[in-house]
């Protein structure tokens, strides 16, 4: 279990190092593996405000910006189109060094000088996204160094969780241990759920068949949902922990698992067949795309998660490529449940699927 310092903290007050606390955590019965400390790999960006941008006369890729950072104003030569005056960005002036190793200087770009470099989230370092430059929060303060205005140190601690000690595979799970062991106040975080007065049950239904393997299944339907990228502070928490970021209703439920220990998944509502949910066992033979590619052939008691007519999900262990949520979905049907914990085990080790949800389950 990755743990992020920074994560923690939103949940309790940390006022010992990093190093004393993976000390007190394993004295406690916590073992932590690891202490890795992550910093920003650059250095000298600061944060900037674009005041002006018109075309360069020799070049019709490029634009020619004026940036400031509050006490001083640099031109900068630019190719990237998502920007516009007033956006605020980070800049590497002159002398500062990008992860590469690189390190800015003045240049004559086509005739035009340019005091520095306006980055995106790759450039950088701390994201995935070169599509354009990275924008920043509105707020965010001129002239401050981007690794302090974006708070990008943390400290990861590397748990490795007993058997016994299934309450901690969460960041709150891990809190409320800090709280115990140093006194502090836990924080829990507070859910705000806006519903309309529309009844689910004319919209779908939910048949348990097997409530040997599953007890409980709770659905609930979100209806004009944008598929995109998650907030920047999101993906960082994800990062940390060792998840990729996919988009944001794919990574809101990874957060929610991370944080509180209960997996949930997203279906994709137009790809269910009949618009319902029925729970029950596999039949024996019966074949199963996964969301990782894979075709895999399921025993007879596999427990899987169908619509009105096929199964998609694993119950417990990892959805299916038949009702991932895409780039144009706009309803998806949302599931947390309670799983066998014996069935979802000899499933997991039957399909080698070791998945996060399946952990913890």
């Amino acid at each position: 279990m990755q743990v992020s310092l920074k994560w923690l903290r939103d949940y309790v007050d940390v006022d010992v190092s990093p190093e004393d606390l993976a000390d007190r955590l394993t004295m406690s019965g916590l073992e932590v593996d690891s202490l890795n400390r992550i910093d920003p790999a650059f250095s000298g960006v600061r944060v900037a405000r674009i005041v002006f941008i018109k075309p360069h006369p020799h070049a019709d890729q490029l634009s020619l910006c004026e940036v400031t950072t509050g006490d001083a104003t640099y031109p900068v030569v630019c190719g990237a189109k998502n920007i516009h005056v007033g956006d605020i960005v980070p800049l590497a002036p002159v002398g500062a060094i990008l992860p590469a190793g690189d390190v800015i200087r003045s240049a004559r770009i086509r005739d035009e000088v340019s005091e520095g470099m306006l980055c995106s989230e790759e450039e950088l370092g701390i994201g995935g996204d070169a599509s354009g430059i990275m924008l920043l929060p509105s707020d965010s303060p001129l002239g401050k160094e981007l690794e302090e205005a974006l708070d990008l140190r943390d400290a990861v601690l590397d748990i490795g969780v007993t058997p016994n000690r299934s309450d901690c595979l969460s960041i709150v799970g891990v809190a409320r241990e800090v709280a115990a062991i140093t006194g502090k106040t836990l924080r829990y975080p507070v859910a705000v759920v806006m519903e309309n007065d529309e009844d689910i049950r004319r919209i779908t239904s939910v048949s348990i068949e097997d409530p040997d393997l599953c007890p409980r299944y709770t659905a609930r339907i979100i209806k004009n949902v944008r598929i995109g990228p998650s907030p920047f502070w999101m993906r960082r928490r994800l990062e940390a922990v060792g998840l990729r970021s996919i988009n944001n209703i794919v990574d809101v439920t990874n957060f929610v698992m991370m944080e509180l220990g209960q997996p949930l998944h997203a279906f994709d509502f137009r790809f269910l067949a009949e618009e319902r949910i029925v729970v029950r066992r596999s039949r024996a033979g019966e074949t199963f795309v996964s969301l990782d590619g894979k075709e895999r052939t399921l025993a007879a008691d596999t427990l899987m998660i169908c619509d009105g007519v096929k199964p998609v999900a694993i119950g417990g262990v990892m959805g299916g490529l038949n009702s991932e949520v895409k780039e144009d979905t706009g309803t998806i049907l949302l599931e947390s449940a309670y799983f066998n914990p014996a069935s979802i085990r000899r499933t997991a080790r039957a399909l080698a699927m070791g998945t996060d949800a399946a952990f913890r389950f």
